[in-house]
């Protein structure tokens, strides 16, 4: 569908004009509108930031925690170890843990799942524990503080299932006063092997395992020291027996800063605080809405002279394209039909109430055309495609010339 056949339809020239007032904001609104943006977004991440306090509490969360009340810290264990005499120290870091080890023979309980430690301080760390208790440890962890003990992989499904282990089924003393703990975690295969959850043709691998010499002991589950798993089944005896042997225990969970130099690890946001996630979650969010709540902005209204007025030519090359990204070929033929009669109706000098009867008869009149041929063109006459609207339109005005040399 081309322009110019809607605009042989739109012949005339159109006009508007438009006027208006509007009064202009003062300074002061006008400056906030300016800088409205930026005071949302800092009232917004000011926002944020205070309901992060408010929310963010200080209470210790890490697991194992000797200082932690969650289920999933081990404060309650702590707490019944000192009622019995034995001196927990919770050393914050690998130098004060080394100190603590060195001033005294005392136990060591070891906990480091992220393996912050390396070979040498592992070396260290045996050197100054008359015992050391590892929790879950890794194979890197055994080696250095435990080498005759060796892992064997995670507990069988089916075991956690039961919820228990019965039996420990070796010559350990805390072992056997405990009678059966829970199961999970890791199992794990020494010189002394208790509570074995693998069997088969190789030698079994269980939840707790301890060298001959009583120098080091594996739990392979952390929920037999956590507040939450600690009173099922026999995990108190357990964990009382093999910690509370000596006068003084050195509760070391190793943190970030015990990374030697060096040994950084490749991904550097694990070092950030706890807190800086969901910060930048919530930035991000804010973001979002700050870009979806400017995106939909047009921008300010241009102020232009009035009135305006704009050529027919312009409004109808504009409603042809209108017509055309629209497919809309039985509404830009009904124009171009209503144009015409218009036209014809004023050039064959008919009243304004005359019908299309009526200008059929007329046209044929001074054309000496047919009244059947006439009324095919203006009235019957239904284009199927683009290029027959083209041509009728053609013909249209080839009938209005016509008329108009007669």
């Amino acid at each position: 569908m081309s322009g110019a056949a809607v605009e042989t339809a739109a012949g005339h020239a159109v006009g508007g004009n438009v006027s208006g007032t509007s009064a202009g904001p003062s300074r002061l609104r006008r400056r906030f509108r300016a800088w409205r943006l930026w005071i949302i977004l800092a009232l917004v991440l000011a926002g944020g930031v205070v309901l992060s306090l408010l929310t963010s509490t200080s209470a210790d969360r890490t697991p194992l925690s000797a200082g932690n009340p969650s289920p999933n810290g081990a404060q309650a264990l702590v707490r019944v170890l000192g009622e019995r005499g034995v001196d927990v120290v919770q050393a914050p870091d690998f130098d004060s843990a080394l100190r603590a080890l060195d001033a005294q023979d005392a136990t060591l309980l070891f906990f480091d799942p992220n393996e912050y430690l390396g070979a040498g301080q592992l070396a260290e760390l045996r050197a100054a524990a008359g015992k050391a208790v590892l929790v879950e440890p890794t194979f890197a962890q055994l080696r250095g503080l435990a080498p005759g003990i060796s892992q064997a992989g995670l507990v069988p499904e089916e075991t956690v299932e039961t919820g228990e282990v019965t039996g420990p089924r070796c010559a350990d003393p805390a072992a056997e006063a405990a009678g059966t703990v829970s199961a999970g975690g890791l199992a794990y295969r020494g010189p002394v092997t208790c509570f074995p959850v693998t069997g088969g043709a190789g030698e079994p691998a269980g939840l707790f395992a301890a060298e001959e010499d009583g120098s080091a002991a594996v739990l392979g589950y952390s929920g037999l020291l956590a507040n939450g798993t600690i009173t099922e089944n026999g995990n108190a005896a357990l964990a009382l027996r093999s910690l509370g042997s000596a006068g003084t225990l050195v509760w070391y969970l190793p943190v970030p800063s015990d990374i030697p130099a060096g040994d950084a690890p490749a991904n550097p946001f694990s070092l950030l605080p706890d807190w800086v996630d969901p910060l930048l979650v919530w930035v991000v969010v804010v973001a979002a809405i700050a870009a979806f709540w400017r995106g939909r902005r047009l921008g300010p209204l241009a102020m232009e002279p009035m009135p305006v007025v704009v050529r027919a030519s312009e409004t109808a090359d504009g409603r042809a394209r209108l017509y055309q990204d629209s497919r809309a070929l039985d509404r830009a033929a009904a124009n171009l039909r209503a144009g015409t009669m218009v036209r014809l109706a004023a050039r064959l000098r008919l009243g304004p109430g005359s019908t299309s009867a009526a200008v059929v008869e007329a046209a044929a009149r001074s054309t000496g055309r047919p009244a059947s041929e006439i009324d095919a063109l203006l009235n019957r006459h239904a284009p199927a495609n683009d290029s027959d609207l083209v041509t009728w339109s053609q013909e249209l005005l080839y009938l209005e010339e016509e008329i108009t040399e007669s």
